[in-house]
């Protein structure tokens, strides 16, 4: 996930490298401004969905004219998956740190399962409603069912690690290969997230973190004496 970045988010205008004046200048405002339409483009695929955005919408959410889109990205397709890039990469790198910043196991688990859950409401800013328009376009998209499944695979890799971590530790029990606990921690999460990104009354982020953490504690608990 985190090596798609922005390396693959389509081909970079000639005339704003900046290589000529050693890095400096047009060329790091050219990247600035391409980060700022991914942005753009993300905010309105969310808003609208994959299928129903245009050059016309990004270019209206970003201020940058359609041509110079058009001169970025080359077709619409190529802008939605650069977008859906540029998201994952951010989101997946932020988790990462997130990560990174807790000791304990279980509390490396309940903020990866909280925040993604989080994203699945309908006020949050894309999270989970970005992932949704992914999918959907990743089953007619080649290129983006790539990608979609990469990402998928770093989400499931991000928890495996956590697991076999408090595995060494003792923390957690040894009944459950690391990686399936990550495939069923995934999935329980992406099924969670569909009724929240639908509002249903009966769930909230936190009681869905409550009850997937719950199933893992059951499967992880260490034996006891």
């Amino acid at each position: 996930m985190t090596s798609a970045g922005l390396e693959s988010a389509g081909p970079t205008p000639r005339a704003a490298s900046g290589r000529q004046s050693g890095g400096r200048g047009p060329g790091r405002r050219a990247g600035r401004r391409k980060i700022a339409v991914l942005e753009a483009a993300r905010r309105v695929i969310a808003e609208r969905g994959a299928d129903a955005t245009r050059f016309a919408d990004v270019a209206t959410e970003s201020g940058v004219p359609v041509s110079t889109l058009q001169y970025y990205f080359g077709s619409r397709e190529d802008l939605l998956v650069a977008a859906f890039r540029h998201a994952s990469s951010a989101e997946i790198a932020a988790l990462e740190a997130d990560v990174a910043a807790l000791g304990d196991p279980w509390q490396q688990l309940e903020a990866i399962i909280s925040r993604s859950l989080t994203g699945y409401q309908p006020d949050a800013p894309e999270g989970g409603r970005l992932w949704i328009e992914s999918w959907h376009f990743g089953i007619r998209d080649a290129e983006m069912r790539a990608d979609a499944l990469r990402d998928n695979t770093a989400w499931r890799r991000l928890v495996a690690d956590v697991v076999r971590r408090g595995v060494e530790m003792g923390t957690f029990g040894r009944k459950y290969d690391p990686d399936k606990i990550a495939v069923l921690t995934i999935a329980a999460v992406d099924g969670m997230g569909i009724p929240l990104s639908l509002a249903d009354p009966e769930i909230t982020p936190a009681s869905a973190a409550q009850d997937v953490m719950a199933a893992l504690r059951d499967m992880l608990r260490p034996p006891s004496g």
